[in-house]
């Protein structure tokens, strides 16, 4: 009971999040965000390193380290193999899927395609969690925390996304790691 909970709160989060991205009342915290970030972040090695990482870790990257890690699943238990395998699946179709539903369009124009949910933080979300899933130690955690916030920092940086894009793939991600925990209970 307490799983359906915790899907449905995301759920309604998600959704009041969405109505307002639709109604302009996220504009000034995105623009806030965005502002105290290109203030404060002017290092050299900083900006390069979000660069670098907005490749390293792109969503077909973050796709091709999914199903490396899914080949290995398979050797290892081909159930969770197939188990995690959708979940990355439907994960991954669920953020497609809402990128074309609300055409949101990104802060700098001249990147193509929409903004909401970043893909980028989705992808490094579901490559992060499904290493979780099959190896849960405490340093992996802190790395996955590391990696998570680096993409959505540099997201924001870059001006490829905005501020709630990053939170709107942090809930589809929440919301699908419940259903994930609802079906291991039944």
């Amino acid at each position: 009971m307490k799983q359906y909970l915790k899907m449905m709160s995301g759920s309604v989060c998600l959704a009041i999040l969405m109505i307002c991205i639709g109604s302009g009342f996220t504009n000034g915290v995105d623009e806030g965000v965005y502002q105290f970030l290109n203030r404060n972040i002017t290092q050299d090695w900083a900006i390069q390193y979000f660069k670098i990482i907005s490749t390293v870790l792109s969503p077909i990257n973050c796709l091709i380290y999914v199903i490396i890690l899914l080949i290995v699943l398979y050797m290892r238990d081909r159930f969770k193999f197939w188990w995690y395998g959708f979940w990355c699946c439907s994960v991954f179709a669920i953020g497609t899927i809402l990128k074309y539903a609300v055409q949101r369009p990104r802060p700098n124009l001249m990147i193509e395609g929409f903004s909401f949910p970043s893909m980028h933080v989705l992808s490094v979300c579901i490559f992060v969690s499904l290493i979780l899933l099959m190896k849960n130690h405490k340093a992996l955690k802190c790395l996955a925390i590391f990696f998570v916030i680096s993409i959505m920092i540099s997201r924001i940086y870059l001006q490829a996304h905005y501020f709630t894009d990053t939170i709107g793939s942090l809930l589809v991600l929440y919301i699908m790691l419940q259903a994930l925990n609802i079906g291991k209970m039944n």
